[in-house]
């Protein structure tokens, strides 16, 4: 399989750890064994664990308390995955030939794109797009557009909701609409929401999740649980696809850990998932507002909206200086990690990661005001 390189997780593999200010990362500070063990997790039993292999689709205490939170699955519908991104890609592996067809929603979180096209597949996209009207002037999808891009080819329409990097929200008929027009041609679905339960209004996004049998989800605890270093993720299927996706997983990474898997069933408890999001939401709408303020101060230089979800915020800048090369001067030159907009789909954007601590955040902003003044005098003088 000849497959290119992913330049988001690899420019934050290389960069993240060295950098003085990280603010390229999609969740928000990790939280603790210590801050789980306030919240109830018993260390003590964590302790006494085998360190064993689990049953290599997860246990079933965990496909059962994962299937709670989907009406109408069993834990047969379940498969639980080393962070969701394997969960993708058990889902392509699965299901995309050459020669298919896959529709992937732009800007967005391209893994999916790049597993189809070293699978043999054709790659279309359909936009979320700025509102022109109005105060809110939020992004939405062209659903014209997506049903242009749709044919009896297509064999699978991947988004992420709520959207990575826009923070965007589908409404239920929107999302209704986009199941309507995949049942037409029998493609899948596969919603990517491991960024539900991070919506700055507190109010739960409406799932994909049971709106058609040919609708898959995936989800994880990396985003909105703030615990990537637990590596659960899992997809939600119809029974015999999961059973396909675990004969591929024994393939892959086998089984989740012991220690993650039992920590994650503590995680998702009623009550206990609920503190974990708005720990999550703390850090989000903080450091939005200070960013939100940042950018005003450079007047149209940005041209910018409220996220409605996710630890992140994307903007588009208004100068010729593509991302890559802006991003890699930030730096070089202030040491603070940001995402260029390229690498998600949409140039002349930058993502701001919204999940550091306040301090650490202002800081980071602090560093790269001088590139943003420069940008904005060369502007002013052109």
């Amino acid at each position: 399989m000849d497959i290119e390189t992913f330049d988001l997780e690899r420019g934050q593999s290389l960069w993240e750890h060295k950098v003085a200010v990280n603010l390229s990362e999609s969740g928000v500070h990790p939280a603790s064994l210590a801050e789980l063990a306030e919240l109830g997790l018993d260390l003590q039993a964590l302790t006494e664990l085998p360190l064993e292999y689990v049953q290599t689709n997860g246990t079933p205490e965990l496909r059962s308390a994962i299937s709670a939170m989907y009406p109408g699955s069993s834990p047969e519908h379940i498969e639980v995955t080393n962070g969701t991104s394997e969960a993708n890609l058990l889902l392509a592996q699965a299901l995309i030939e050459p020669g298919d067809e896959v529709v992937i929603q732009v800007p967005n979180y391209l893994q999916v794109a790049g597993l189809a096209r070293s699978l043999g597949a054709s790659v279309k996209t359909f936009p979320l797009e700025r509102s022109t009207e109005g105060p809110d002037r939020q992004w939405g999808p062209n659903l014209d557009a997506l049903r242009d891009v749709l044919s009896e080819r297509t064999k699978l329409i991947y988004l992420s909701h709520p959207n990575n990097p826009t923070g965007a929200l589908l409404s239920s008929e929107e999302i209704k609409t986009i199941v309507e027009l995949a049942d037409e041609v029998n493609a899948i679905v596969l919603a990517d929401e491991v960024y539900r339960g991070a919506e700055h209004s507190g109010d739960l996004s409406p799932s994909f999740w049971g709106r058609s049998p040919r609708v898959v989800v995936t989800a994880g605890l990396s985003k909105s649980y703030g615990l990537p270093g637990l590596r659960i993720g899992w997809l939600v299927a119809p029974p015999d696809l999961a059973a396909e996706c675990w004969r591929l997983h024994d393939y892959t990474t086998i089984a989740p850990g012991a220690l993650s898997d039992f920590a994650a069933s503590f995680a998702i408890r009623p009550g206990v998932r609920e503190r974990l999001w708005q720990r999550a939401r703390d850090f989000m709408l903080t450091n939005r507002q200070q960013l939100l303020d940042f950018m005003t101060g450079y007047g149209d230089l940005f041209d910018s909206c409220d996220p409605e979800a996710g630890a992140y915020a994307f903007a588009r800048y208004d100068a010729k200086r593509p991302s890559v090369d802006l991003c890699d001067a930030i730096r070089k030159d202030h040491d603070v990690l940001i995402v260029p907009g390229t690498w998600m789909g949409a140039e002349y954007h930058l993502r701001f990661g919204l999940g550091p601590p306040e301090e650490l955040f202002q800081q980071g902003l602090e560093r790269i005001a001088q590139t943003f003044d420069q940008l904005a005098s060369s502007r002013q003088g052109a």
